[in-house]
């Protein structure tokens, strides 16, 4: 149910961004998703209200199909509004900053999620049980309700913003096609066969708009072997909590918390490794190296940590099941977070700014979306994996996501080396401390695919 959930919470930005995008704007799009968002939040509450009268699992469907949808179709949204107050490339530093702070404030409120409703849920009691959910659930959407007027109080601060006033996803999809239908048109008639497949949909599209739809093809052919990375990333909160429940609870003899409070572990890790990685390993490396950390490079170097980190999980479970139940203390659990948290750094933040900098102007929210949308085939995922029910030992299933995510980044690397970067990109480099722009030249002829040759390919590839 956690996963499926999740798939509908991450799947559900591209909604958003095609709002965002043609119709409505970000702003717009994140008050009226804001309004569904809520309304799923007061049925949750009811759920857990005595006597409310209705099918209580009709109620919950409802509050949480409400609750994915409204927050899934804002998330893409909000990470697009932020990155466009800022004005290229005057404030290219600015905007480096802002997606590092904007999973640095994410993964904090992750943190508190974590932490504080196991907390109130356990010292709290009403309706004459020990457990108050409702405590948790109205504590939950009063903080939604503050962050949301906080939110409204600045919008009449933020950019405009140019609409294509019309569903670009729709245009896109009929660009391609148009594209692929004149092609296998012209192929039956033996005419000349063009460049690149795009230019079939010349003087029905506008080659701008062709131009940029090769460029969201080509972003989104590199994306396409990272949803293994967010199944093993969705792992906190399913089968880490789980493999915690066997584990001894106690830290530093002193403390007992529960399983669920157990995968605070990753928050807390990252909120170390953000500065570190900005303050000492990345001035090192560029001393060292006389290079930057490429975006690319690293995703490629988080997904490897995050398979790793499953390494760790699978010996871990070996040794707990080796053990008398619950005499492993939860501590040997630190190895897999710090791991996976490392992974995060170094896949998801470069990531993301790779999406947004790298998408067309029209296109942004929609791009954006799309790597949200790798979070969402990640659990689904595991959910498929979860009921094919392959492995009798927990330890093999952790191996398997492993190994699946070694093939995964391996295939990434192999796209990067040949992915070009575009005439009109921007890519950050990993220096945090100064998050220098750098402004990419014509590398490409317009509709010219990377790899048209081995040997012009070899000579405008571009370390990326």
């Amino acid at each position: 149910m956690l996963h499926i959930f999740n798939f509908f919470g991450q799947f559900c930005p591209i909604f958003g961004a095609i709002l965002a995008d043609s119709y409505f704007g970000n702003v717009r799009t994140i008050s009226y998703f804001c309004i569904l968002y809520a309304t799923g939040w007061i049925l949750l509450i009811l759920t857990v209200m005595p006597a409310v009268g209705i099918s209580l699992i009709f109620l919950v469907s409802v509050s949480l199909l409400f609750i994915a949808i409204g927050n899934g179709s804002i998330r893409a949204c909000i990470t697009s509004l932020g990155a466009q107050q800022f004005k290229l490339p005057e404030q290219a530093t600015r905007l480096a900053e802002y997606f590092s702070l904007y999973y640095f404030v994410y993964y904090f409120g992750i943190l508190l999620s974590k932490i504080v409703p196991p907390l109130v849920r356990a010292k709290s009691q009403c309706f004459g049980k020990t457990d108050c959910y409702p405590a948790v659930f109205g504590m939950l959407g009063l903080s939604f309700a503050i962050s949301w007027s906080i939110f409204n109080l600045g919008k009449f601060y933020y950019k405009a913003e140019k609409l294509a006033e019309e569903n670009i996803l729709i245009k896109l999809c009929g660009c391609i096609k148009h594209a692929l239908v004149v092609k296998w048109r012209n192929e039956n008639q033996n005419e000349q066969p063009r460049t690149y497949w795009l230019q079939y949909a010349v003087g029905k599209y506008d080659e701008d708009f062709i131009k940029d739809v090769g460029r969201v093809l080509k972003i989104c052919k590199l994306f396409m072997p990272l949803p293994v990375y967010f199944a093993l990333l969705a792992q906190q909160d399913s089968s880490w909590t789980f493999q915690a429940s066997m584990m001894n609870m106690t830290v530093a003899e002193m403390i007992t918390i529960q399983p669920d409070q157990a995968k605070a572990m990753g928050p807390i890790l990252l909120f170390i490794l953000i500065p570190l990685w900005q303050y000492m390993c990345t001035p090192c490396i560029r001393r060292l190296f006389g290079r930057e950390v490429k975006p690319l490079h690293s995703v490629t170097a988080g997904g490897v940590c995050s398979a790793l980190s499953f390494i760790c999980a699978g010996v871990l479970q070996e040794y707990i099941n080796s053990q008398p139940y619950r005499s492993v203390n939860i501590a040997w659990q630190i190895p897999q977070f710090l791991l996976l948290m490392l992974g995060e750094l170094l896949l998801s933040i470069p990531g993301l700014k790779f999406a947004f900098t790298q998408a067309p102007a029209s296109m942004k929210s929609v791009v954006t979306a799309a790597w949200f949308i790798n979070n969402a085939f990640g659990n689904l995922i595991v959910v498929i994996l979860t009921q094919l029910n392959m492995f009798v030992s927990q330890s093999n299933e952790y191996f398997f996501y492993a190994v699946i995510m070694f093939i995964s980044i391996i295939v990434f690397a192999m796209l990067a080396y040949d992915y070009v970067l575009q005439e009109t990109g921007y890519l950050f480099t990993n220096n945090t401390n100064d998050n220098m722009l750098i402004r990419t030249q014509h590398l490409a002829q317009k509709y010219e695919e990377p790899n048209t040759s081995a040997a012009s390919t070899s000579s405008r590839r571009t370390s990326v």
